[in-house]
């Protein structure tokens, strides 16, 4: 069987070892460098350093229709602080929706609209005295805490049999 006698070509093999080796740190330079830049171009847009057009553009665009308006927006709150929202203005006064969409459902499976809300819309009402406060709840609520810190009670304040579980 017959075998190779002559000897490697170190040289050859060193040259080439040596290429990759360079050609590689040199892609790997240029690949950080180039990552490098783009990190920095982020940082600066979001740091504030390089200013976006189109948002500073829009801004003025607004801060312009606000103060150019039929009532500039400072003396506009300052109205609504002063009278509050009820009195300032009748087309910012809250009103019931007239939306029956909702109260329709679903197209695959509709339901009826109640009458009342198919009716026209009343004339909203012109005084304008402050609504009547709601009933406040908390005394419901603090009843019920305490029948809850004390369970050994049932609803007429005698204690419960000894048998007995769960709460009132």
């Amino acid at each position: 069987m017959p075998h190779e006698k002559t000897d490697p070509r170190t040289g050859m093999i060193i040259k080439i070892g040596l290429l990759a080796i360079v050609t590689l740190i040199g892609v790997r330079a240029a690949l950080v460098a180039y990552f490098d830049r783009l990190v920095q171009e982020q940082v600066q847009l979001k740091a504030g350093n390089i200013a976006p057009e189109a948002l500073m553009s829009l801004r003025q665009n607004e801060k312009d229709r606000l103060t150019s308006g039929p009532v500039a927006i400072d003396k506009a709150m300052a109205k609504i602080a002063e009278k509050g929202r009820m009195n300032a203005s009748p087309d910012i006064v809250p009103q019931q929706s007239r939306d029956i969409a909702p109260l329709q459902g679903w197209t695959k499976l509709p339901s009826e609209v109640p009458p009342p809300m198919m009716a026209v819309p009343s004339a909203p009402p012109t005084d304008t005295t402050v609504p009547p406060a709601v009933a406040d709840a908390g005394a419901a609520m603090a009843a019920d805490a305490a029948t809850r810190q004390n369970p050994q009670k049932n609803d007429a304040g005698a204690p419960k049999p000894a048998g007995s579980a769960g709460h009132p």
